[in-house]
């Protein structure tokens, strides 16, 4: 006969068998049970609000959310543009005519230099463009062929978002500057505009930058508060923002509200100026409509400006100010930095770009040579603490 261990051997022994099938059920119940498929989150994506209430470093979760997101890490300024990790916006696109392969050069360098990677659109000449092709209210080329051949590049690269299928696109012209820092300047950005669209930094959205926009007037030469929502994100301390009286505006008194090295988030006024812009795809959806089946108003700029103004098809569109994107201007004869007014303007005898104190262009010798004494457009500075930013209603 076999010898029988005792029963007080036995019970713990099955009491823990049961225990773990009793845990694995529970598992297997919650998460598969019901007929409810729950997909898997990838946390290293984005987090929830529960998560976020959970974890022992919230003091520090709203940059790391966007860090997760954005490829941006907070960082000291001189070290920023050291992350290789792209905006994430699914594509960008440069407006480039095929015979400016300077501007191309330039921008192109810029790009790689500040860890992005762009695709070009070529430029039209207007008068490649039928007249029976133009919209509504510009079959009789009310336009100069320059203007009509810019506003169909425009067009080309917002179609090509709508046929492919593009969750977003930063659409830039070839001739532009940015802050060498611009990845965590859009870090901020997005606190922004996630704010004006009512959504947390906690919640989970499709893009950084918040769900639901269609415009995001990253570049542009003047604008103002809308005049129903007069909301604004205020970025104060930002270490990238000139004096306010060292900007060049059309409108110097929209930021003498707030103190200086302060950039403004808010819902467009009336924008001038498509140095660059960002489309989620329902928005290409709508402008490739308003701008081009529908109708042609105005120049580009301001037909984008006046569709925004409008809330035509319920658009949403946000901008900041000053802008982070501005036209930089070459050193070169006349006409060098227009391509729709070549004949036009005088020699450009020393670069230039507005508003944008660490400028890419300017420090392109710096950042090839991996120095950290970077060019500042705008001294002297006074060192200020890092960004904060503040909801004024």
């Amino acid at each position: 006969m076999v010898a029988m261990p005792p029963v007080a051997a036995i019970a713990p022994a099955r009491m823990v068998v049961a225990l773990v099938a009793a845990c694995v059920t529970l598992f297997l119940f919650f998460n598969f049970g019901g007929g409810v498929h729950r997909p898997a989150f990838d946390s290293s994506t984005w987090r929830t609000s529960s998560q976020v209430s959970n974890d022992p470093d919230s003091a520090n979760v709203m940059s790391d959310i966007q860090n997760s997101t954005l490829g941006v890490k907070v960082v000291p300024v001189a070290d920023t543009i050291k992350h290789a990790d792209l905006v994430k916006f699914e594509k960008i696109f440069v407006l480039n005519l095929p015979e400016r392969s300077d501007k191309r050069d330039a921008l192109s360098l810029a790009a790689s230099l500040t860890n992005m990677t762009v695709d070009y659109v070529d430029g039209v000449k207007g008068e490649t463009i039928l007249n029976k092709s133009l919209p509504y209210k510009q079959e009789h080329r009310g336009f100069s062929n320059p203007t009509l051949g810019s506003w169909r590049a425009h067009m080309n690269a917002i179609r090509t978002i709508v046929e492919k299928g593009i969750s977003s696109a930063l659409i830039m012209e070839d001739d532009i500057d940015w802050d060498i820092h611009i990845k965590s300047q859009l870090n901020d950005f997005a606190h922004g505009s996630r704010f004006l669209q009512n959504q947390t930094i906690g919640d989970q959205t499709h893009s950084p930058y918040g769900d639901g926009w269609d415009v995001l007037w990253l570049g542009h030469c003047h604008d103002d508060l809308d005049e129903a929502d007069q909301r604004t994100y205020v970025i104060q301390n930002d270490p990238t923002v000139p004096a306010v009286d060292q900007l060049y505006m059309n409108n110097p008194e929209f930021l003498h509200r707030w103190p200086d090295h302060s950039r403004i988030v808010h819902v467009v006024g009336k924008p001038i100026c498509t140095f660059a812009y960002a489309l989620s795809y329902k928005g290409a959806q709508k402008i490739l409509y308003a701008l081009s089946v529908k109708e042609l108003r105005g120049f580009f700029d301001n037909a984008l400006s006046w569709w925004c103004a409008g809330k035509d098809q319920n658009a949403r569109c946000l901008d900041a100010h000053p802008a982070y994107f501005y036209q930089h201007k070459a050193i070169g004869g006349v006409g060098k930095n227009s391509d729709n007014n070549p004949n036009s303007g005088t020699a450009q005898e020393k670069a230039e770009t507005k508003n944008i104190r660490f400028s890419t262009r300017f420090n392109m010798e710096q950042l090839l040579a991996g120095r950290t004494d970077y060019f500042d457009s705008y001294p002297p500075f006074l060192e200020i603490p890092s960004n904060q930013g503040v909801v004024q209603w």
